[in-house]
């Protein structure tokens, strides 16, 4: 296991460490020498029970903690080590047309696509890269692909019924081989109802092929089909999903309930020993947040000169 860096060349602002240290001591005895000229601190410092001029050390240490924890942020800071970890990347491309608010699985499709696709995430291995993105009409990156995982699941939460009527799975694939970049094993997880209406599928699959994406689809839905939002009926289109994955390689889940999503995944974890880099630096910016937030309470509540 060994520290690695992004952005190395931020690191050398670790050198104001020793400068915050010799500036906060060096103020205290000056302050100090300057205020005993004009006033007898000393005296009412043992009448009233305070310091003015308190070595407060707690705060200089939490001071210190946040600048550090903002420099290893800003470097892109990570750990690299051994794991078993798949050997794919993955793009969650979730569709958030008008047909997945019905209501056949409950509470409705979409809900239903989102928590299966947390699932997921959770199950995921160490180190596995996750880009998320919803489609309608149109496809939209919400998530960079990323091995942290609070991050995929924070672009999942935020998914909401498209603006742009239809399902265009056509597009979704080419925002999905966007987001792999140069990566050589990529996988998408497509959960949608099969409703395709914008394109044809030997588009899509000569697309696919072309680009080699490996296909895993989801058909959320049942074939009696449910209420919409719009007091339609909409059923499952399960042909145009099983031919997209057979033809790109890869598996076909159908989903009529929630706990579905419980069996269907264990089947893509295509793991393997190397060596994985967890991304720390947004832990880093959390807990440097959180220290300054403690440090503002304490400023204002612990540490007053006056009381």
């Amino acid at each position: 296991m060994q520290l690695v860096f992004l952005y190395p060349k931020f690191l050398v602002f670790l050198l104001l460490v020793p400068l915050f240290v010799f500036v906060y001591f060096f103020s205290l005895i000056y302050n100090k020498k300057k205020a005993v000229m004009f006033s007898n601190f000393e005296a009412m410092e043992r009448f009233y029970d305070i310091e003015f001029f308190s070595k407060n050390f707690f705060a200089l240490y939490v001071n210190l903690a946040v600048l550090i924890l903002l420099v290893l942020s800003l470097a892109g800071t990570g750990v690299s080590f051994l794991a078993d970890t798949s050997v794919f990347s993955y793009v969650i491309a979730v569709d958030s047309s008008s047909s997945m608010s019905s209501d056949d699985v409950f509470p409705n499709r979409l809900d239903a696509a989102r928590s299966g696709a947390k699932k997921f995430v959770g199950l995921l291995p160490v180190g596995v890269e996750v880009g998320v993105l919803e489609f309608s009409g149109d496809a939209s990156i919400l998530q960079e692909l990323d091995s942290n995982k609070f991050k995929v699941n924070i672009a999942l939460d935020s998914i909401k019924y498209g603006e742009t009527q239809g399902t265009n799975i056509y597009n979704a694939l080419i925002g999905a081989d966007k987001l792999f970049g140069d990566r050589q094993m990529k996988a998408v997880i497509l959960i949608s109802d099969g409703q395709l209406n914008v394109g044809d599928v030997s588009r899509v699959i000569k697309y696919v092929n072309r680009n080699k994406l490996t296909v895993h689809t989801v058909a959320v839905g049942t074939a009696e089909g449910g209420l919409t939002g719009f007091n339609t009926i909409s059923q499952v289109d399960e042909d145009i999903l099983k031919s997209l994955a057979f033809n790109s390689g890869g598996e076909f889940f159908r989903v009529r309930d929630v706990q579905d999503f419980d069996l269907l995944f264990d089947t893509l974890m295509n793991t393997m020993n190397r060596e994985v880099t967890v991304d720390l630096s947004f832990y880093f910016l959390i807990a440097a947040i959180l220290m300054l937030t403690v440090l503002w309470v304490l400023n204002n509540f612990r540490f007053k000169i006056v009381p």
